[in-house]
């Protein structure tokens, strides 16, 4: 954590307290707990030389829900949550058309805060669906040591190689070895995007939601890499 990522952090999480502190005070709060699935992966902005080697990965995401109705059907939704999601890609330097890191494995976790506009039917005493659109912030860090492969060129030979390692997306990664040294750089931290969704509530308390969020602002920039997420969640307002 630098000085600005903790003044971003304290500013985020000092407009949810006073959000939930807002919402505790009025009946037309509901708080709840939500989890479920994921499945994501990597928008490739532009012209870049980004690759999918497979179809999303499942990952998940649990967290605290706060929905906020303003009269009878609008409603202001919110929450915090942890993302944990999971993607696959090949990737390059930024300078050249070609592949240097293969099989790049990316995992990484994520604290979200969404903000969306819902309107609620209420299609019976004990059923209602509420369509939502909004937008979200996101704070990453490491999920754990992911395995990636490099391009690699014998000096003396010319023969390409490739080198198994492991890497840190919020670290990012170089190597030295031979005459094709080259560096990925590292995910950012901080990153948001736009968001909808439709979410069941049954018995005014059990719910179940469906999201999904695109990036607006590259998570990595070399590769014009953006969020793309599909999420499934099971919840319960109290």
């Amino acid at each position: 954590f630098n000085i600005r990522n903790i003044y971003k952090m304290k500013k985020l999480l000092f407009f949810l307290s006073v959000m939930l502190c807002a919402c505790h005070a009025s009946a037309q709060v509901k708080v709840g707990v939500e989890a479920g699935a994921n499945l994501s992966h990597y928008l490739v902005s532009g012209s870049r030389y980004a690759e999918h080697v497979e179809d999303m990965k499942v990952g998940y995401q649990f967290g605290v829900s706060v929905d906020y109705l303003m009269g009878r059907h609008w409603m202001l939704m919110s929450g915090l949550y942890l993302q944990h999601t999971q993607s696959k890609m090949d990737l390059g330097d930024g300078t050249y058309k070609n592949t240097f890191f293969k099989n790049a494995e990316i995992e990484v976790n994520n604290l979200i805060v969404p903000l969306k506009l819902g309107y609620q039917f209420n299609l019976s005493d004990k059923f209602s669906l509420i369509p939502s659109v909004g937008a979200y912030a996101s704070y990453g860090f490491n999920a754990r040591k992911c395995n990636l492969q490099t391009v690699c060129q014998n000096e003396q030979s010319g023969d390409v190689y490739i080198k198994e390692a492991t890497w840190k997306p919020m670290d990012g990664y170089s190597h030295t070895e031979g005459v094709m040294a080259k560096r990925l750089d590292p995910f950012r931290k901080w990153s948001y995007g736009g968001m909808a969704g439709l979410k069941a509530v049954v018995n005014d308390h059990y719910t179940i939601s469906f999201d999904y969020s695109v990036g607006i602002k590259e998570v990595q920039k070399q590769n014009g890499l953006r969020d793309s997420n599909f999420q499934l969640s099971v919840g319960y307002r109290f």
